[in-house]
């Protein structure tokens, strides 16, 4: 039974759970953002098929490289947060 406790202990629910919303939140946005980018990339590459695979493809690239600079920063973020906090849990740990 013990073993059931410590595995309890270390899950950590409340951020799983922070974590799907987070996600589901990045969805909305993303859905959002899609429609602009695609009337972006109609505006620059002008074409009689609004749906051309150039085009598609350009969306993707500047979707992909949009996310991946946001990851980047979102994780330096967090690294930046994560140690303000081991400070701060530092001070009171020497009480």
């Amino acid at each position: 039974m013990s073993d059931f406790k410590e595995n309890i202990e270390k899950l950590n629910i409340r951020g799983i759970i922070m974590s799907s919303i987070m996600t589901a939140f990045g969805l909305v946005v993303a859905l959002s953002w899609k429609d602009a980018i695609n009337e972006l990339v109609n505006s620059i590459i002008p074409n009689s098929d609004n749906n051309s695979l150039l085009g598609m493809f350009i969306t993707a690239l500047a979707v992909t490289l949009l996310v991946s600079a946001l990851a980047t920063f979102a994780l330096k973020f967090n690294k930046r947060l994560e140690r303000q906090l081991d400070r701060v849990n530092d001070l009171f740990d020497r009480d």
